[in-house]
């Protein structure tokens, strides 16, 4: 019976929303934010981040193998880029020509032709990319692959950040061959950003870095920014393991002098070879920074697992999403706490209308909810405006700053009412059709 799974599904939300009631807002707007439309997309899978293209009026979602494109002014599915092994993250270029996708499993980034949607390219790199940032000043693009390592008995393959996307909290996971074994995770707290030159279609910089490095953020001034989560490492020394923690912070990176030292390095080498990467070792500068391209800003204790950046380069003020429910507003300079705002459960990704001057912020935990905060540039303040409760799972988020629209993702899950026996465990799955864009606005 098709119509089952969904009617099983409308009894079982009150009981999310028992778990984690509906935040209050501080301040109500005269207009208050609605969910204006859904769109069902359909396509079936995880799915990951999502970028705008204000220009064309096109939303890029990662989905599993592809990338479906969506057309804003009708919610129409305009195309789709496939095959991928797993789509995580969308970064387009300043010329309106091309983007870059992150495909996790394949260690690879793609570049595609936003006219034709089809990919024209594809970059394999030593580690496994989730997050992306096209900087435009340097023309780099910075892929991230973080710092979460699966030991597979005949050494160590680094992993993206493998939080469930569009679900869970981060969680552990075993590698294929070893799913259901005892090996355990070895974070060694060591994590990989690849600087790609965009125009070449090149790697130019491996950077090892200490921490968990995870979601990158350009200002559009020549600086990406990271956040970085608080990891454990080890060290092996004297016949002994050291352990020490990493704490939570947020990692700038200055494009075009990272771009300048790698062909210092590539030049310094002994036996030069032209195409071949600069590997640039800043592991030993732990929580530090300590260099003139590559500083760190501190977060406070209660924020150990940041999740989603968004930069105010006119201001200064940098937004992260902490995994205790909390906001925080800091000063680019020196990473002083201007504002700590209370969210909702599962907040992830951060969106920022500079033109607006609105701060969202997708909480995906719970029933689902959208933080949308206001932004006084003359009295540098915020305040939390409004709590929209949107959907479970609707944890990433796009603003479109030509409309002033927001777009979150998610699908809907049902109840297996087939028996499995007498004692299995209730099982749920994704209702087929589900997938849907929400469009949030006035």
């Amino acid at each position: 019976m098709p119509r089952a799974p969904s009617l099983f599904l409308l009894a079982c939300l009150p009981l999310a929303a028992q778990v984690a009631p509906v935040p209050t807002p501080t301040q109500l707007s005269g207009r208050p934010f609605f969910i204006k439309n859904n769109w069902f997309v359909g396509g079936a899978g995880n799915w990951d981040y999502l970028a705008i293209d204000p220009e064309a009026q096109r939303l890029y979602i990662a989905h599993s193998h592809s990338v479906q494109v969506v057309d804003l002014s009708s919610g129409a599915v305009a195309g789709e880029i496939s095959g991928f092994r797993e789509a995580h993250a969308i970064a387009l270029d300043d010329t309106g020509m091309y983007g870059y996708i992150s495909d996790g499993p394949a260690d690879a980034v793609a570049t595609f032709n936003r006219r034709t949607l089809e990919v024209e390219s594809t970059l394999p790199i030593a580690c496994s990319p989730r997050s992306l940032a096209f900087e435009p000043q340097s023309k780099l693009l910075f892929a991230v692959c973080g710092a979460n390592f699966v030991n597979s008995g005949g050494g160590s393959k680094p992993q993206p950040d493998r939080r469930a996307m569009g679900g869970a909290s981060r969680a552990s996971h075993t590698s294929g061959s070893n799913a259901g074994s005892t090996e355990q995770e070895n974070f060694n707290g060591i994590s990989h950003v690849i600087a790609i030159d965009a125009q070449q279609g090149a790697v130019m910089a491996d950077i090892a870095v200490a921490g968990d490095f995870r979601f990158a953020q350009a200002d559009g001034a020549g600086a990406v920014y990271v956040s970085v989560g608080q990891t454990e490492r080890q060290e092996f020394r004297n016949g002994a393991t050291r352990r020490y923690v990493l704490p939570a912070r947020i990692a700038k990176f200055e494009g075009a002098a990272i771009a300048a030292e790698a062909e210092r390095g590539r030049h310094s080498r002994d036996d030069p070879e032209p195409d071949s990467p600069a590997s640039l070792d800043w592991s030993e500068d732990d929580a530090r920074g300590g260099r003139a391209n590559f500083v760190t800003l501190p977060l406070p204790s209660s924020c150990g697992q940041p999740q989603g950046l968004a930069v105010d380069s006119k201001d200064y003020r940098l937004f992260a999403a902490c995994n205790d429910q909390q906001l925080l507003v800091l000063n680019t300079t020196g990473g002083r706490v201007v504002s700590a705002l209370t969210t909702g459960p599962g907040a992830d990704v951060v969106a920022y209308d500079p033109d607006r001057e609105l701060i969202y912020s997708a909480n995906g935990a719970g029933y689902g909810s959208l933080t949308i905060i206001q932004q006084d540039a003359n009295t540098d303040s915020f305040a939390v405006i409004q709590n929209l409760p949107t959907l479970a799972r609707a944890r990433t988020v796009a603003v479109d700053q030509s409309t002033g629209n927001v777009y979150l993702v998610t699908d809907y899950t049902g109840v297996d009412l087939t028996p499995h026996g007498a004692f299995a465990p209730i099982r749920t799955a994704p209702i087929a059709g589900s997938f849907q864009v929400l469009v949030v606005g006035h």
